[in-house]
Order: C-alpha cells, then structure tokens, then sequence
C-alpha cells in the first residue's frame, strides 16, 4: 500500500494502528519488490506462503540436497493447495579449494575439529535441543549440523565439483542461494574466479561482462 499511493493515509489493522502514512522514496522503476520471509517452523513458512513471493529457509533436518529437495517440494505443495506460487530460497555453505581433497581436509579443520562447540551449543540450548529433549543420537546430528554454517547445505570441494552441486541444487527446484564461507575475505576471491565462470557457462548465471 505504502509502494503504490502517493498521498498520505490511515491504516487500522488487527495488531497496528498507523496515522499519516507516507513512504517515499518509492520502490525503483515503480515496480514491487519482491517480498521474502525466512522461516523454518511450519509457522513461519505458513505466513510465507500466504502472504509472500519467496521463503527464505533451510528445512529442518536436510543435510543433503535430495533432503532440500523434499523441503522445497513441501513449500511449493503448501502454496499451491492455497493457489498461489512460491520461491524458495536457501544458504549453501561452500568450501572450495584447488583440489577436493583440500577442501575436505579444511572442511574438518573449520566444521569438525575447531569448531565453536560453546556457541554451537547455547544456540541449540534456546531451541531446547539437548540430548534430553530430543536424544542423544538426534542431538549429535543436530549439533554437527548447526556447526556447518548454521545449518546450511554443505558444498565441498574443488571448483568443478562446486558448480556441478550448485547445479544439483538448482535442479531440484531451489531459486537461489545465500552463499557462506568460513572465510570471506580469504574464500570469495577463489569462488569468484574458478566458479562463477563455470556457473556461466553451465547457464546458471548471467555473464556480467
């Protein structure tokens, strides 16, 4: 509403009341933006679904991509049963390095071996995840799990095998991704070079130049 009048107006909701309302500036070009919301709860993706273009999420328990995929179909069957289409979005955590071997090797060192099992476990602890509530075996996985990058979809390996997962992962209907690093500053300049030219030329990416 705010995007498309021009004067300044009233909103009475069920939860808010707004007095002299007035954006500016407007979206670029006139157009909508697309809305996202981020959710994994069956909640949250249920307000996506209802009321937003794409859903933001990593679907509990999908470690792998054909895990991802049944998450994403799940979302996609929500917003149809309501006759409506919706994205879905995800974050893939990449590691890549010249070789696959390498990049394994410093997945461990990051993922496994130093990873920050405190902060790993206050996370999980606010969502009353403990061996307690959910099993010693669920907690584990759980906890491995949420080291890797808060959750998100591992992509291990050198360049080539990079673009073939990114390319997996398009396949089984997933929009986009937010792409992770441990590193940035160190990681992103290798991505850049060695897999982003094979995303273009595999048609999953627009050639900038």
């Amino acid at each position: 509403m705010m995007w498309e009048r021009e004067d300044t107006f009233d909103f009475k909701g069920k939860y808010i009341n707004l007095a002299s309302v007035r954006s500016n500036p407007k979206p670029y070009g006139g157009s909508r933006p697309l809305i996202m919301n981020a959710g994994a709860s069956p909640t949250g993706q249920a307000f996506a679904v209802k009321n937003c273009d794409a859903l933001f999420c990593t679907p509990t328990g999908a470690e792998t991509i054909d895990q991802l995929a049944d998450g994403i179909q799940h979302a996609k069957k929500l917003a149809i049963a309501q006759g409506r289409e919706i994205d879905v979005y995800s974050v893939g955590v990449v590691t890549c390095r010249p070789t696959t071997k390498e990049a394994e090797e410093y997945h461990r060192h990051c993922i496994i071996e130093d990873a920050d099992w405190s902060a790993v476990d206050n996370i999980l602890a606010m969502k009353d995840v403990r061996p307690e509530t959910v099993g010693a075996e669920e907690f584990t996985r759980r906890r491995n799990h949420q080291a890797h990058g808060m959750g998100g979809i591992p992509i291990v390996g050198d360049p080539d095998t990079v673009a073939a997962e990114i390319a997996r992962i398009a396949g089984v209907g997933l929009r986009g991704i937010g792409v992770s690093f441990v590193n940035y500053l160190a990681e992103l300049p290798y991505f850049r070079d060695e897999v982003l030219p094979r995303l273009e030329r595999m048609g999953l990416r627009e050639n900038r130049i």
